[in-house]
């Protein structure tokens, strides 16, 4: 199957099938018309019932030259035909009616995302990725090649996804690549993983990218891969354990970030020009500061400098993003007035 998906290749084979029937059924008509000088429409219906192999007999008794021509129409033209007819099976093979639209739908949806993340392995890991992003409803896409969960994210139909290699250039274009914010490399291969991250890294060097290792020794080459963010999920996993049982006040904090705390607090980041604050702006100037249900935690500045603590007077750059803490309904009633 193609990178682009069943539909393409659906759409691909009925254009094929279009332009033999065509040239069959014109080719048929206009050697009987020359041959035996008989009337289009004759010609037309003496082709038709000869590749349908119906056995109606002939319109005008044919001549010798006729004949001949009968047979090869016959066997130049019910092969091809078989082939152009061989869409219908690949197409109820597919889904059917139900299925194409669908995966329109998809195609339609991969068109328009900008900014958004490429899952590249919908593995455990990548499943849960791909939950966490939908709950926040972030535009998102999934480059996959194992069929048992290409079927699963088919059948969900709230999933964009690519068939494929990740580690392809096709394949990560079609995924939109240039347009992407983000990348998650989560295959389940270190190499395949330092690999992909190359990849990703040529076609857009100014993607986020986040790589996963199983052996913490591959972090290194991810990095020099071109990977933003590291991580191996065992040496996580094991730091957050440990983090529960040494310090649980602290990890109970920092789980309200993730949505696993029954705290009513949020963590959240808002890029400073959402604010219609301009170059100059200082924090205090912000509806951000002075809020007593609001912390503001930190600021990334636009040039990847982490100001913590940040003070009233520090002087705003549109592409900040400025990091508070604070109950989920005030931080919504605030930005929802900017």
């Amino acid at each position: 199957m193609t990178v682009k998906g069943a539909n393409s290749d659906i759409r691909e084979h009925a254009r094929r099938a279009a332009t033999i029937l065509g040239l069959v059924l014109g080719g048929g008509t206009l050697g009987y018309h020359l041959i035996e000088d008989w009337p289009v429409f004759d010609a037309l219906y003496m082709t038709i019932t000869t590749l349908a192999t119906v056995g109606y007999g002939e319109v005008h008794p044919l001549s010798p030259a006729g004949r001949t021509f009968t047979m090869v129409l016959i066997l130049a033209g019910v092969g091809n035909l078989a082939y152009a007819f061989a869409g219908t099976t690949q197409f109820f093979a597919a889904g059917g009616v139900g299925a194409f639209r669908r995966r329109a739908k998809m195609e339609r949806t991969l068109e328009k995302l900008h900014g958004h993340t490429i899952i590249c392995g919908c593995g455990r890991l990548g499943t849960a990725i791909l939950h966490e992003l939908q709950a926040r409803h972030a535009p998102l896409v999934v480059v996959e090649r194992d069929e048992a969960i290409l079927r699963r994210l088919d059948e969900a139909g709230d999933v964009p996804f690519v068939r494929g290699d990740a580690s392809e250039d096709e394949v990560l274009g079609a995924a939109g690549i240039q347009r992407a914010h983000a990348l998650v490399a989560a295959l389940n291969d270190d190499a395949n993983n330092v690999f992909l991250t190359l990849t990703a890294r040529v076609l857009n060097p100014k993607l986020v990218i986040y790589g996963k290792a199983d052996d913490p020794a591959t972090l290194t080459k991810l990095e020099r891969a071109g990977a933003n963010h590291t991580f191996s999920p065992s040496f996580v996993a094991g730091h957050r354990i440990a983090h529960q049982i040494l310090r649980p006040a602290i990890t109970e904090l920092v789980g309200i970030a993730t949505g696993k705390s029954t705290l009513e607090l949020a963590i959240e980041e808002v890029v400073a020009a959402r604010l219609g604050m301009s170059a100059g702006t200082r924090l205090s100037q912000t509806p951000l500061w002075g809020k007593t249900e609001i912390l503001v935690l930190a600021i990334k500045t636009h040039e990847g400098a982490v100001v913590f603590p940040p003070k009233a007077d520090h002087v705003l750059h549109r592409d900040d993003r400025i990091v508070v803490m604070g109950s989920p309904t005030t931080l919504m009633e605030i930005l929802e007035r900017v």
